[in-house]
């Protein structure tokens, strides 16, 4: 006798659930593709803000990446392109 679950399917909970052909829109606020950001994996430059949190490269301070409460992260302007980043005035 073949063992059955007791646990409904997706299409058993949902019956009018399909399949998803195009990608959904980005949040507002969401960053596009972008790589998770885990804190123990930051150098000691990134989370300072010195360097991209993302490439390590040169951060521009225009974008913030207000990801982690207490840390101020920034991306390169390739990455905040890339990502969807939206910049921020900075005083001059």
């Amino acid at each position: 006798m073949a063992a059955t679950s007791s646990f409904p399917t997706a299409s058993a909970r949902h019956p009018d659930m399909t399949t998803r052909s195009t990608p959904p829109k980005p949040v507002a606020g969401a960053y596009v593709d972008a790589p998770a950001i885990h804190r123990e994996r930051l150098s000691t430059q990134q989370l300072a803000g010195r360097s991209c949190c993302w490439c390590s490269g040169t951060p521009d301070p225009r974008f913030p990446v207000p990801i982690l409460r207490d840390d101020a992260l920034y991306a390169c302007t390739p990455c905040a392109s890339m990502y969807g980043v939206a910049a921020v005035d900075v005083d001059q």
